[in-house]
């Protein structure tokens, strides 16, 4: 029964954050302290991402940090505002305030990579987001935005980029500004076969991560129309695709009868058997399904996109 990317990968998973800030921008811990923090949290990789500042910074700890900068664009014709997370990067690769497609190009032309950060909290349209090309995907889940203002959450975003083609990767972090509570909740869950910073751009440009808040997806699988998931405890175990071609999901609570109240399973959450595994019958008009995992505690894992399309004959 044949695993899809990058659960049939060699190598082992590690865990980062490619978007927080420090005192060199407008976070409130310092380069080192930011480092030392995420180390002691078992965080394998990191990216300091400044506002327009790249921030260097020498470290030989466990935690291996990869350069970045989180630069500011925007698009002159509607005035709407970009903000571009650069991994990769050691200096500024263009200045700020530049057409968005023009700092993706800049970014990628030094070979570092891009994705796009918070789009629900730029409240950006799918007519802001479709012209852009040349980066990995959108933030998913950004903690920050969401303890701030509960504009975290972008899949509407994400599954609207996914339904016109464009096949985007979906990341979790935090945003940490570390002036309340914005630390902890969003990462990367990569699959690698060495931990160094060649390796780690290869696998966030092949996509070979899933995102999370919380719970971890241990595997995914298809055969034929059968796509079967296995994961930590979950309350719901979604398989996501365009219109309604994508099934229903698959719940803790459907064996409780057919008259479970919503009561009932609020009441109940605490003592329901909670999910490991879920299997789901794909319809064949389904372009591409995503997995997405919801925890007891309504936290989220997101795996990214498999073009089903590519493994039909």
């Amino acid at each position: 029964m044949p695993s899809i990317p990058p659960f049939n990968l060699p190598g082992q998973w590690y865990k980062g954050n490619l978007h927080t800030h420090s005192t060199n921008s407008d976070g409130k811990l310092s380069p080192e302290e930011n480092v030392a923090w995420h180390t002691q949290h078992g965080y394998d990789f990191l990216t300091i991402t400044d506002h327009n500042r790249v921030t260097l910074l020498e470290h030989g700890g466990p935690c291996l940090v990869i350069p970045g900068v989180e630069i500011t664009a925007r698009r002159k014709a509607t005035q709407v505002e970009y903000h571009i997370i650069s991994i990769g990067v050691r200096e500024m690769p263009i200045p700020h305030l530049r057409d968005p497609q023009e700092i993706i190009d800049a970014v990628n032309s030094v070979g570092g990579l891009c994705f796009i950060a918070h789009p629900y909290w730029h409240d950006h349209t799918l007519d802001d987001l479709l012209p852009l090309h040349g980066h990995i995907g959108i933030e998913v889940f950004n903690t920050s935005c969401w303890v701030e203002i509960q504009k975290g959450h972008s899949s509407a975003h994400w599954d609207g980029l996914l339904r016109r083609n464009s096949l985007l990767w979906g990341l979790a972090t935090d945003d940490s500004h570390w002036k309340y509570p914005d630390y902890g909740y969003g990462w990367i869950t990569l699959r690698a076969e060495k931990l160094d910073e060649e390796t780690v751009m290869t696998a966030l440009r092949q996509g070979h991560f899933y995102a999370s808040s919380g719970p971890q997806i241990h595997n995914i699988q298809i055969e034929g129309d059968q796509l079967i998931v296995r994961c930590s405890p979950a309350r719901s175990v979604y398989a996501i695709g365009q219109y309604y071609y994508c099934p229903n999901s698959v719940n803790a609570w459907d064996n409780l009868g057919l008259d479970v109240t919503l009561e009932d399973i609020i009441g109940r959450s605490a003592s329901l058997p909670l999910l490991t595994e879920a299997t789901f019958k794909l319809n064949s008009l389904q372009d591409y399904v995503r997995v997405e995992i919801v925890d007891a505690f309504g936290r989220s894992a997101w795996s990214n996109p498999y073009d089903l399309r590519a493994s039909r004959p």
